[in-house]
């Protein structure tokens, strides 16, 4: 079975981290429908999933495509009341019919897209990773992007995010109950992600939240280098530079906590990622540089202070 998904990572245009109450009522997407609230070992809070049904083209190679018609399942994520993903994801199959039928028999499969016509699940999915999709191919980024703006454009966010940052985007494709357990990440430019993911497990999801935890902490080791960088530590200004590293103090540091949510056998996953792309050690690396620039800000200030040495 092989499923596409796409997520988009994002810091919330909030001022503050919202407490886990206000990302509740945030989250609320649904009339009706029941938002998930975790407080352990952070604040997480997860949307009722949303559909969107697609009648589009699919690329199903370099230069092929087909008819898919069915619908897509979207959902938005708060880490921390602060960090913002949308994700978007069905599974694909091939119809069994040679034309569209009424919406109710999609309707009767949430989440699943039928391509009409014969393709190959590699070559598929590789189209989906590796395009560009323009109307009128499916385009899961579009679709998660409406529940990221819709979330946004709250009343309960105030527009004033408290430093400058990008969103990530994390496109993948899952094939699920493969046999075997591999997986690849790979960035693909400043804000592009490839996942790869082949899994025994036919539960999807574990594979999403196994995406979206990828994606989460990609987009924080992202931004985090990002303050470094622009923090210009070896600069003339010593205290402009710490002014300019506290954003990551205040508001990204307590949130890394890699596979802290996911059941045993996908965050076995992480350990690939760790050998190959050594996100850890990089946010380590970074952490401790930030740590020993303020201790060195302190002691360059508490030397201040205390004046020349008495003679």
């Amino acid at each position: 079975m092989l499923v596409l998904g796409e997520v988009l990572t994002s810091l919330l245009p909030s001022s503050t981290a919202l407490p886990a109450d206000a990302c509740q009522r945030l989250l609320a997407l649904t009339t009706g429908a029941q938002v998930l609230r975790s407080d352990r070992p952070m604040s997480y809070v997860v949307s009722p999933d949303r559909l969107t049904g697609v009648d589009c083209r699919i690329a199903t190679g370099p230069h092929g495509s087909a008819r898919a018609i069915g619908t897509v399942t979207t959902r938005a994520v708060l880490t921390g009341g602060h960090v913002l993903q949308a994700s978007a994801r069905t599974v694909t199959g091939r119809s069994p019919h040679p034309r569209r039928l009424p919406w109710s028999y999609y309707l009767a499969r949430p989440g699943t897209v039928e391509i009409v016509g014969k393709h190959r699940e590699r070559d598929t999915a590789e189209a989906f990773l590796t395009g560009m999709p323009a109307p009128p191919t499916l385009n899961l980024a579009s679709i998660a992007s409406h529940t990221a703006d819709r979330v946004r454009s709250s009343t309960l966010v105030d527009s004033r995010a408290p430093f400058p940052s990008r969103q990530t985007a994390l496109r993948w494709i899952a094939v699920v109950g493969a046999g075997e357990d591999v997986l690849s990440f790979t960035v693909e430019g400043t804000n592009q992600r490839t996942v790869r993911l082949h899994t025994r497990s036919t539960e999807l999801p574990g594979v999403l939240a196994l995406c979206e935890d990828l994606a989460l902490h990609d987009w924080l080791l992202t931004t985090l280098t990002g303050i470094v960088t622009r923090a210009a530590l070896t600069g003339p200004d010593p205290a402009a530079a710490v002014d300019r590293l506290r954003p990551a103090v205040d508001h990204l540091l307590h949130l890394w906590m890699p596979g802290a949510r996911l059941e045993p056998h996908s965050r076995a996953f992480w350990d690939q990622v760790e050998q190959r792309g050594g996100f850890g050690r990089q946010w380590g690396a970074a952490v401790q540089r930030i740590r020993d620039h303020l201790a060195l800000s302190t002691l360059r200030e508490l030397g201040r202070l205390a004046g020349p040495a008495a003679s």
